[in-house]
């Protein structure tokens, strides 16, 4: 009689288990379909169309940093010139983005449309997948329900519709990674009930995270959080001595996935960091004429002088140069430091105002169209129901609440201090879309 009992538990548990899965097969086709489809509604306000209006468009407009050091790789030249002009190599962007770009433009004898549909349908894929991982992070931290919910929000959510179709920039491609890697921490950690995981799991987490830092090095903000989960999710009072070993395992694979890259820039640039431009995008957002968002009459893309000053010394001194010019310059201007630093928080959470045009470099700008309310109501709302739903993260997880909480909390710091484009905060928009989600479900059930 028990036995049946048992046997008739588990079979509801598999057919239960099955629905969800095929519930996220549907929420991901219906991501895909929506963001092809994106392609062609919101094209005529993109880069992407530039390919289109002009068949060997300049690629500046249409890739900016990143498209320039994927035209230089094509061509045969190595990865070098991060503005179109003659200035030698470069870690200005991490190396797989425009490895991809440059693969696409040999194959299509690019820059072309034919490019331009390629990574548009390569992305607009990515973002569908990431459905998949986010319904995996949201069942490990919470429930089944929660990442149903999450993977149907994101599925919806217009900006994460939007951007992977209208941008060529790697922004789709670090929320996909980023969401990965965290499902699989959560796993590794959560499946091992409250004991450490093993140097192994560790060291797989480790190559793991070095494959998105390839990417885009931004989530390196996330290791204090990583490491506290790791540790401190144990009851032990000697947690943190117990989980060292996944912690070195971490640490050593991720640097040793990283190393072919950071050696070459140590060997070629001077600095084995990922990238190089750090102490340029402090400067440029902190000086007498920053106001909050990107402001490129400072920038050697835009400015003869600086990028005089920058082939002069250098990439890796002249970053060097740019940072200390705004440490001097916050030190001397501590209360519009600060405020700059208060305006760059509420763009990063709220948004950029739809009213006011839209800076595309030196001397050009453009109105927002009826897009931009829309992108600012998407992006104001999902912020503003992340940020509630971290701070009221409830879930029989133990420990549950260090991933949402410490994304939120460290990832956007370094941009509080440069400067905000709204497609900054997309890489975190998966997380930002399950806290938001949480907070829903926990609506709901009260309601109930």
């Amino acid at each position: 009689m028990s036995e049946g009992l048992q046997d008739s538990t588990e079979g509801a548990a598999t057919m239960k288990k099955d629905r969800s899965w095929i519930w996220l097969a549907v929420i991901t086709l219906v991501a895909l379909v929506i963001r092809t489809g994106m392609i062609e509604l919101v094209g005529d306000a993109t880069n992407f169309r530039v390919a289109e209006k002009n068949p060997r468009p300049l690629i500046w407009e249409w890739g900016y940093e990143q498209g320039a050091i994927s035209q230089s790789l094509a061509d045969g030249d190595g990865f070098r010139d991060p503005f179109l002009k003659e200035s030698g190599p470069t870690a200005w962007a991490a190396p797989l983005y425009p490895m991809l770009v440059a693969t696409l433009l040999r194959i299509t004898d690019g820059p072309s449309w034919s490019t331009a549909v390629a990574l548009a349908l390569i992305q607009a894929l990515s973002a569908a997948l990431t459905c998949v991982f986010l319904f995996r992070l949201g069942r490990v931290l919470h429930s089944e329900a929660l990442g149903l919910l999450a993977a149907a929000a994101w599925a919806l959510h217009p900006m994460a519709a939007y951007l992977p179709v209208a941008l060529v920039w790697d922004s789709t491609f670090v929320a996909l990674g980023i969401t990965w890697f965290l499902a699989n921490l959560a796993e590794s950690v959560c499946e091992r009930g409250l004991e450490p995981i093993s140097a192994r799991t560790g060291a797989g987490l480790g190559l793991r995270f070095g494959l998105v830092l390839l990417v885009n090095p931004a989530p390196l903000a996330l290791v204090p959080m990583i490491a506290a989960f790791v540790a401190l999710r144990q009851t032990s009072m000697d947690c943190v001595r117990r989980a060292l070993p996944a912690l070195g395992g971490f640490a050593l694979a991720a640097a040793a996935i990283t190393a072919p890259w950071t050696v070459r820039n140590a060997l070629v640039l001077g600095s084995p960091n990922i990238r190089t431009n750090l102490g340029v995008e402090f400067m440029v957002g902190n000086n007498d004429d920053a106001t909050g968002p990107f402001n490129g009459h400072l920038h050697p893309a835009y400015n003869a002088d600086e990028f005089a000053r920058y082939v002069e010394l250098g990439e890796v001194a002249y970053s060097a140069e740019c940072r200390d010019r705004a440490m001097d310059w916050a030190r001397r201007n501590p209360a519009r430091f600060a405020g700059l630093t208060l305006e760059r928080f509420q763009r990063f959470w709220i948004g950029p105002d739809p009213r006011a045009k839209v800076y595309l470099g030196m001397g050009n700008e453009q109105k927002r169209d009826w897009q931009g309310w829309i992108k600012y109501a998407s992006h104001a709302l999902a912020g503003v129901l992340g940020i509630l739903g971290c701070l009221l993260w409830k879930s029989p997880v133990r420990g549950s609440a260090w991933i949402p909480r410490g994304t939120l909390l460290l990832f956007p710091a370094v941009y509080y201090l440069t400067h905000v484009f709204e497609r900054y905060r997309f890489p975190i928009e998966p997380i930002v879309t399950l806290a938001a989600a949480a907070l829903v479900l926990r609506i709901m059930r009260w309601r109930r």
